[in-house]
């Protein structure tokens, strides 16, 4: 899995603007609904509900919310009492969620993403530029994309500030699905994702390697000119791998080296030394990609391309500023 990067973001992210809102009772009552102050759970307190499910560790759960165990093991406690139901099986230093409390994380999770985007519904209605934003970005695309959008958005969008992270395409999906980010720039099509998708541009595809393999190739785009295991990839952790395959029309599997990179400069520097081929994307190309080690890079003829699109949640109140944004990225991509 790949490394998780994250720059200007805290560990607790959304979870520390909402944490300071409390539910209370001072609602209309009528006589279909009646609520008692006693039952309703702190949002502070279920957000270091939410921390001890994903740490599985009472002291790191405490030092991601940047407060002590105690007052940690207290909310939980609290919780339970409020609630008048079990959150987690306690056996000396250890514990285990029943399966109540797994519901309920679930659920606490669900209201902390609400109220986090009730708060940006209102801060967008006066300014939808302002405020800041948690982009989740793949790998093959963050090293040569964000640095750009980040000079973009400081000319076009000062008052808007942006936390970045870096991660795979499966692992973005989840974040966004959880509310850790906003929104995920990456490479598409993706099958089945059930967020808002945006498609912003084209990033064609190189092929770069040997100069004399290149040559061949490029007269009949015919892989049978080309030696067995001869074809560099990333590992199928990534989805360039499958959208190369598949814009290449890579289909003789025997072509194919069964080393697989976990990184881009990793992917050039076996393509050179093995003096194979490879696929790169533009965008990576542009930022001199492969040209330290003597391959030649070429373009590729016909619609050899990714999709680059951006995905956020259909429930965000915040679309005016993806709209913003995704403007400005296609703007870098063209």
């Amino acid at each position: 899995m790949q490394k998780e990067r994250e720059l200007l973001v805290n560990c607790t992210g959304f979870a520390t603007i909402s944490a300071n809102l409390l539910f209370t009772n001072r609602v209309p009552m009528d006589s279909a609904v009646s609520l008692t102050h006693s039952r309703l759970p702190n949002l502070k307190h279920l957000q270091y509900l939410v921390a001890l499910d994903k740490h599985q560790h009472f002291n790191h759960a405490a030092k991601a919310c940047f407060v002590s165990q105690s007052t940690l093991s207290s909310a939980i406690a609290k919780l339970e009492e409020q609630l008048a139901c079990q959150l987690i099986e306690r056996e000396h230093k250890s514990f285990v969620f029943t399966s109540q409390g797994k519901r309920i994380v679930a659920m606490a999770q669900q209201l902390l993403l609400s109220a986090n985007e009730l708060v940006d519904y209102a801060k967008q209605q006066s300014c939808p530029h302002s405020g800041s934003i948690r982009i989740g970005c793949i790998p093959t695309i963050a090293p040569y994309l964000l640095t750009d959008l980040v000079h973009e958005c400081q000319q076009h969008l000062p008052d808007l500030k942006l936390y970045l992270r870096e991660d795979t395409t499966e692992n973005l999906l989840v974040q966004l699905s959880q509310g850790d980010i906003d929104t995920a720039i990456l490479a598409l099509p993706i099958a089945n994702h059930g967020f808002v998708e945006k498609v912003l541009g084209q990033d064609a595809f190189f092929i770069a390697g040997a100069s004399d393999k290149v040559d061949s190739f490029l007269k009949s785009y015919d892989y049978v000119t080309l030696p067995e295991q001869s074809v560099f990839l990333l590992n199928q952790e990534h989805c360039l791998t499958e959208h190369a395959i598949s814009a290449c029309q890579l289909k003789d599997v025997s072509r194919i080296n069964s080393f697989s990179a976990s990184s881009l400069a990793t992917l050039v520097q076996m393509t050179a030394f093995h003096q194979g081929i490879t696929f790169l994307p533009s965008m990576a190309v542009k930022k001199g990609i492969g040209m330290g080690q003597g391959l030649s890079i070429q373009p590729m003829e016909g619609e050899v391309y990714r999709d680059i699109g951006m995905l956020w949640r259909a429930s965000s109140q915040r679309q005016a500023t993806f709209e913003l944004l995704s403007d400005r990225v296609s703007a870098l991509l063209d």
